[in-house]
């Protein structure tokens, strides 16, 4: 440091002070400076998650966004009408804030709905997408027409049949029935389940009625009042392929309806179509 009598030079007295810092603080500072880094960051995010929730808030309040249509698909056996009914969600209800999660639970819990699902589309409509049960058949009782599911779910109760394009199940002896929704439990049902899961739909609304109360084969019936001689459960995916080919292809179109007296499926080999003599 110079000095000129008693005065001092200013700068070489910063650059000896500059000297003297310890070498520790030199090395904390840009720690220090990431801190405050990170802390903006922080702050930033916790302010743009602030601000999302708010303009949710205002969506919801907003009365623009309110549920105002409904768009259902993949339902038969139930109508659109009761579909959104039994989803618990209503027009003029908040499009965000409509309970889709609650919906779903609540349409699962009807026997004929196997799977839902629920998605918003802006600005006002829902799209409710059903997956049903495959309905196979009637039972006759005297509590009336039971409709069951391919499982051996009980679906519904009905007091007539209404045209519904399902064969009825005939040689089934049901003492009690479960409650809506619950399984029947009965041998002779399981084999007539057994035939209809294989008949595709073409084939199961071709068939009036099915009877499982013969002691060796199974019978069909179509709905022209032809007899079909099944046989037992043994190869019956293959014999009801057949028997479909048979229907589209002979009945009707190469001999005459009311020229067959049955046709016979029972055995190995071609089926027979037995002619009225």
């Amino acid at each position: 440091m110079n000095k000129t009598g008693k005065i001092i030079v200013l700068e070489e007295y910063k650059s000896n002070a500059e000297k003297s810092v310890p070498e520790q603080r030199k090395q904390t500072a840009p720690g220090k400076q990431r801190v405050r880094l990170k802390k903006r960051s922080l702050l930033k995010g916790i302010g743009a998650v602030a601000g999302f929730f708010v303009l949710l808030y205002l969506l919801g309040c907003t009365p623009f966004f309110q549920v105002n249509s409904f768009e259902v698909t993949g339902n038969s056996a139930l109508t659109d009408e009761k579909v959104v009914a039994l989803s618990g969600i209503e027009q003029g209800d908040n499009f965000f804030y409509a309970d889709t999660w609650g919906a779903k639970r609540s349409l699962r819990q009807n026997p004929f709905v196997e799977n839902v699902k629920i998605r918003r589309k802006l600005p006002d409509r829902l799209l409710i997408q059903v997956t049903e049960r495959r309905s196979v058949g009637y039972i006759v009782t005297r509590d009336g027409y039971v409709q069951v599911g391919e499982d051996g779910r009980l679906l519904a109760i009905q007091q007539s049949l209404s045209n519904y394009g399902l064969p009825v199940i005939s040689g089934v002896e049901l003492s009690e029935l479960p409650a809506i929704g619950g399984f029947i439990q009965n041998e002779k049902l399981k084999q007539a389940l057994e035939v209809l899961q294989h008949c595709d739909q073409s084939l199961l609304n071709n068939i009036a009625e099915l009877n499982v109360g013969q002691e060796y084969y199974i019978l069909a019936y179509t709905n022209q009042k032809v007899e079909v001689r099944l046989g037992g459960l043994d190869n019956i995916e293959q014999r009801l392929q057949d028997l479909n080919q048979i229907l589209t292809t002979v009945v009707g179109t190469q001999i005459a309806v009311d020229q067959i007296l049955y046709i016979d499926m029972r055995y190995e080999g071609q089926p027979v179509i037995k002619l009225r003599t």
